[in-house]
């Protein structure tokens, strides 16, 4: 037997699909609030009402809703010292999916940690360590890089995780989460353009360097200055800066605005750019 649903909130629905110009605002902050209020409630109308699909202008609402929810929730995780990368993944994927929740992220990887433990407590060392890593990624779990991104999807970590194929940087966030969950002291570093994973070994103050675009190969700092010579440019210890956590936001912002705008989609551009606004270096 169906729960009935709130008259009034079934009454909100039918003026969101006939209103508009001067209601629309309106119509909207009302809906905001029923959603705050009683976000279950709204979701069971929508799957009794609206079975097959959700017309177009509620749908419009809806996501703007969620998008300006997410400006907030952004702010809130740019104002902390130290914001967490799971965090910020967690939140860019709400944009696309926006029931997307913490444990969407933190079950696979904590799975994958498990299956990864047996073998990386007894690794003798950082380079066993990072071929563990590698192996365990690219030969046992198969994840693969994108040589392209056409789908703003494409960009959501939990449906990377899912679909085990994307970009290098969400390569090199897979790396850092996992590290985490290992204690192991792991960033992201922007090798002239090339991004990779950095690992330290805080005992005896070594680096080592992993290209998530080469199936987790381990690189010394001596082929990544070789590297920046080849390029032609300066061999800068600035080069070996990690990128800070939102730096890693902004550069999946961008990239979802790159995308978009090959589509020429200002809707959802406008939002993505007011949150590059919101997530300063």
């Amino acid at each position: 037997m169906q729960k009935s649903v709130n008259p009034r909130l079934k009454a909100l629905f039918t003026l969101l699909e006939s209103e508009s110009g001067s209601y629309g605002p309106l119509l909207k902050q009302a809906l905001a609030g029923a959603i705050r209020q009683n976000p279950q409630e709204v979701q069971q109308l929508l799957e009794q009402e609206f079975a097959a699909s959700v017309p177009y202008a509620v749908l419009q609402t809806l996501e703007e809703i969620c998008w300006e929810e997410l400006a907030t929730s952004l702010a809130a995780f740019a104002a902390k010292i130290n914001p967490d990368l799971e965090e910020g993944l967690m939140l860019l994927a709400k944009f696309t999916s926006p029931t997307t929740a913490r444990g969407d992220l933190a079950a696979p990887l904590d799975e994958m940690a498990a299956q990864l433990r047996p073998a990386l407590v007894n690794a003798a060392g950082y380079p066993e360590i990072i071929h563990i890593l590698g192996h365990f990624i690219f030969e046992m779990r198969e994840f693969s890089i994108l040589p392209a991104m056409n789908d703003i999807k494409e960009l959501s970590f939990p449906r990377f995780l899912q679909k085990k194929c994307g970009s290098g940087l969400e390569m090199a966030c897979l790396y850092v989460c996992l590290g985490q969950r290992f204690g192991l002291e792991m960033d992201i570093v922007d090798m002239a353009g090339r991004i990779l994973v950095h690992l330290r070994d805080t005992t005896y103050q070594t680096s080592f360097l992993i290209d998530p675009l080469d199936k987790g190969k381990m690189i010394s700092e001596d082929m990544c200055r070789a590297y920046i010579r080849a390029r032609g440019l300066q061999n800068e210890p600035e080069l070996f800066t990690p990128l800070s956590t939102r730096l890693i936001v902004r550069r999946f912002i961008a990239n979802m605005i790159y995308v978009l705008h090959k589509m020429r989609d200002e809707r959802r551009l406008n939002y993505l750019r007011s949150y590059l606004e919101i997530i300063k270096n």
